[in-house]
């Protein structure tokens, strides 16, 4: 089973965390309002030590939800009680929250992090890449296995996570001050 990461940014205006609803970021052949959608393990293991296979700092422990989000405290969208075919509809006043729609799903490792705290990270700095592959059987393999001492790479984190991680960051910059543009981020199995 993957893991996949849900995300999107949000820019401080007026004293409030304001989603970006445009789609930026890529996404393999089209765009998205998701940055670092794409499933790369090596993004997931470093913004918040999911699927850490390679054995990396994270650059960060999961924060939790933000309080402070428009979107997330904003009423959900999803106004049946089960699913749209068969459900009643919920009404608007008796939603919950989008956060606790979030919340209550089968999501894990809820966090944030500032452009600020994205660029402030020194990506020249190498660690000990741990993730190698091994034969298990006569015809299965372990993408995900523990190097034992010799083997796996000294690698860098810019090397590590990849072209697609910093054109993310790229666009991120152009929508505002670092520490006023901020990431939203949970995983799923």
């Amino acid at each position: 089973m993957g893991c996949d990461i849900h995300s999107f940014a949000e820019v401080k205006k007026d004293n409030k965390w304001v989603r970006i609803k445009e789609s930026l970021f890529d996404d393999g052949d089209e765009k998205t309002t998701e940055p670092f959608g794409l499933r790369t393990y090596s993004v997931f293991a470093f913004l918040a030590d999911v699927r850490n296979y390679d054995h990396c700092e994270p650059i960060s422990e999961p924060k939790g939800l933000p309080d402070d989000s428009e979107y997330l405290n904003s009423v959900s969208p999803y106004a049946y009680d089960s699913n749209p075919m068969n459900g009643k509809p919920i009404p608007e006043n008796e939603r919950e929250t989008i956060k606790s729609d979030v919340m209550q799903n089968d999501y894990h490792s809820y966090s944030w992090l500032t452009l600020k705290e994205l660029l402030d990270f020194d990506y020249n700095k190498t660690f000990w890449n741990r993730r190698v592959s091994k034969q298990t059987s006569p015809h299965g393999w372990n993408g995900a296995a523990l190097a034992e001492e010799g083997e796996g790479v000294i690698i860098s984190y810019k090397e590590n996570l990849g072209e697609c991680f910093f054109k993310d960051i790229e666009v991120l910059k152009i929508l505002g001050e670092p520490e006023n543009v901020r990431i939203v981020f949970w995983f799923d199995n």
